[in-house]
């Protein structure tokens, strides 16, 4: 299974001083008393490092599969235009011998700022789908995947109608009525979160912090959020190998459900901390792994 489809070798360090990561090391500083933002920042170039380091190993288990499908697909593609009975090649001289349109009075509004011979930037960063950016803007839960590179991606290559304007029919109680596209899921796969690996995780999570802060939510769930993926990360069940971070995974997935459950339907008593790590819970999701894992092995 092909977990990676983006060179690692093409990523570049995020600068963790910049101001869209001041929560992020905050979130470092509040463990530890006296620690200054550079050093966070550093804390978190070290643990970026380590999960970049483990992505490209990933990309290098799985370039033969990634040549399998790469062959399938072109496979694919020359049977469709042999069916089709034309080719694919477009002319460009052609497209750039036409005249140029003449100027229209609807010009001489909002003019973008084009600048003319400036190169496409080295590292391009796409949004998440419009469905799950929705989903934040509303503080409902999302799973993480979409907040991946490989899902960024595929939301760029299928997204490429505004769903602002594109509205589909739904029927609820015998009738019919239009809603706008961006309401629906995207067709990007979905991982639950359960079945992230922890790279995912990491990368997802930074990527989802990121537009917590852009859709802005309250600072108080910023922070709490913040906390939350911080102290998952830096949990001692990490040094249990893959059997830890399956744990926290399921816990981390759990964990956002239900705290989005009680931000829709808030309990008398309050919602709580989701950047409190309960080690109790912990224990007893590790029980509940290694049963499953031992009835599986009892049945085999």
């Amino acid at each position: 299974m092909i977990t990676i489809t983006l060179d690692p070798q093409l990523e570049t360090p995020p600068n963790f001083m910049a101001g869209e990561h001041k929560f992020t090391r905050q979130a470092v500083m509040h463990d530890r008393l006296g620690m200054s933002e550079e050093r966070a920042a550093e804390i978190l170039l070290e643990r970026w490092t380590v999960e970049w380091e483990q992505r490209k190993i990933r990309w290098a288990e799985e370039a033969e599969e990634r040549e399998d499908v790469a062959r399938e697909e072109e496979m694919r593609r020359e049977a469709e235009e042999e069916r089709a009975g034309r080719s694919q090649t477009i002319d460009a001289e052609s497209i750039h011998a036409r005249p140029s349109r003449a100027a229209s009075p609807n010009d001489k509004g909002d003019i973008p700022n084009i600048v003319v011979g400036k190169a496409i930037p080295q590292v391009i960063e796409y949004p998440p789908a419009r469905f799950a950016i929705k989903k934040l803007r509303e503080r409902e839960y999302i799973e993480l995947s979409y907040f991946t590179p490989e899902a960024r991606l595929e939301a760029a290559k299928t997204e490429s109608v505004s769903s602002n304007d594109v509205f589909t029919l739904t029927q609820e109680d015998s009738l019919l009525s239009l809603r706008p596209v961006s309401n629906f899921r995207s067709k990007t796969k979905m991982i639950q979160d359960e079945d992230l690996t922890w790279e995912q995780l990491s990368v997802a999570s930074i990527c989802f912090l990121e537009h917590i802060v852009q859709e802005k939510w309250p600072s108080v769930m910023v922070d709490v959020m913040h906390s939350f993926f911080f102290r998952l990360t830096h949990h001692k069940l990490r040094n249990e190998g893959a059997e830890g971070n399956q744990v926290l995974l399921m816990y981390q997935a759990r964990a956002r459900r239900e705290w989005h459950r009680q931000l829709k339907n808030p309990p008398k008593d309050g919602i709580f901390d989701i950047g409190l790590i309960d080690d109790g819970y912990l224990r007893s999701l590790k029980d509940q792994l290694y049963d499953s894992k031992r009835k599986l092995i009892m049945a085999g």
